[in-house]
């Protein structure tokens, strides 16, 4: 099917029935709970948002494809429920809806987009292997990440063209996995954490995140080790503090130097008499040398965490990047909230 045959645009309130018969003709049942709640806003509220965006693939008047992004927060976006009809697969409709929400996700600044998908639904699996989204976590689902803006990544497969992946459950750790590229016979490596299930269920209802990455140039006898972790709580509340902990380690044979920066999503601040209340830190290691920043953040009283009643994973993203001679890299926590039932 070519480009022109179909047109790809937002779905308004009156294609939701539609749209329930696409996902219906490809097993189905009913749409998500909180997603048929967002019936009651308007096309305007849900934009102004920027929450979620339901596309459709319309083929002589009929809407032949659908798929979800909700993109709340960086650094993660989630694509949910990508369905074609029978009679109209193997005509592109899925790679260009998908493609859509990745460059709708790039808009937004988000550095990640994950998605779920059935463990021998081969044919998800060859369309989103070769649109770059990597196989992560596996449970009662497959998760795949596809990384949009992650220029550390990005620069080391560059670097590395026959670099090679593979991701690994970790030893001792619940719902954490070790995404790796390494290079060629050379034994340069990249190693992303990423915490989270495969599913809502087998996550607690968190959001993945990106807890740590471990980087080794072997030509160069560089390596970084950067964790980012939080404190261990549930349903935070506005006014609530959180205490986070920024590690770093070098392994290499060169000293490296470089800044960490908080980058926190609206009604969060670093405030702490304990620590400090700046949102960038310079930081310097000689070969072997280790470093602990503690940060403490405070969820403002003003933060309306009813928000993220709508969204399928009711945790609120905080992230820091690192920045180190040319090179970029994110890592984030997500933070499980109390979620009160919004009033409207």
């Amino acid at each position: 099917m070519a480009d022109s045959d179909f047109v790809v645009r937002d779905s308004d309130e009156e294609d939701r029935p539609r749209t329930r018969l696409v996902r219906w003709s490809v097993g189905w049942t009913e749409p998500p709970a909180q997603h048929r709640l967002w019936a009651g806003f308007s096309a305007e509220e849900w934009a102004s948002r920027h929450f979620f965006r339901e596309f459709v693939a319309e083929v002589d008047g009929m809407i032949a494809a659908r798929v979800g992004l909700e993109a709340f927060c960086p650094p993660f976006a989630e694509i949910s429920d990508l369905s074609v009809r029978p009679e109209f697969r193997r005509g592109g409709l899925g790679r260009t809806l998908t493609q859509k929400c990745l460059g709708e996700a790039a808009k937004r600044n988000f550095v990640a987009v994950f998605l779920q998908t059935e463990l021998d639904n081969s044919a998800a699996h060859h369309l989103y292997r070769g649109m770059d989204f990597f196989p992560a976590t596996q449970g009662k689902m497959l998760r795949m990440v596809r990384f949009v803006d992650y220029p550390l990544l990005a620069s080391f497969r560059y670097r590395y063209p026959l670099n090679q992946y593979r991701c690994t459950p970790l030893p001792d750790a619940s719902n954490r996995c070790q995404m790796e590229w390494s290079a060629y016979v050379k034994e340069s490596y990249l190693r992303l954490e990423l915490t989270g299930g495969a599913t809502k269920s087998e996550s607690d209802g968190v959001a993945p995140a990106l807890r740590a990455f471990d980087w080794r140039s072997a030509e160069e006898e560089r390596g970084l080790e950067v964790t980012f972790d939080s404190e261990s709580l549930h349903d935070i509340e506005p006014e609530h503090y959180v205490e986070l902990t920024i590690r770093a380690r070098n392994h290499g044979k060169r000293a490296e130097s470089g800044i960490f920066e908080m980058i926190l999503p609206p009604g969060v601040r670093v405030s702490s008499p304990r620590t400090n209340q700046k949102k960038v830190f310079q930081w310097e290691l000689a070969p072997g040398e280790e470093l602990l920043q503690a940060v403490e953040v405070q969820i403002e009283a003003d933060f309306d965490s009813s928000v993220l009643w709508y969204l399928n994973y009711g945790s609120l993203p905080i992230s820091m990047e690192t920045y180190w001679s040319g090179h970029r890299a994110l890592l984030s926590t997500s933070l499980p909230m109390a979620i009160p039932p919004p009033t409207e």
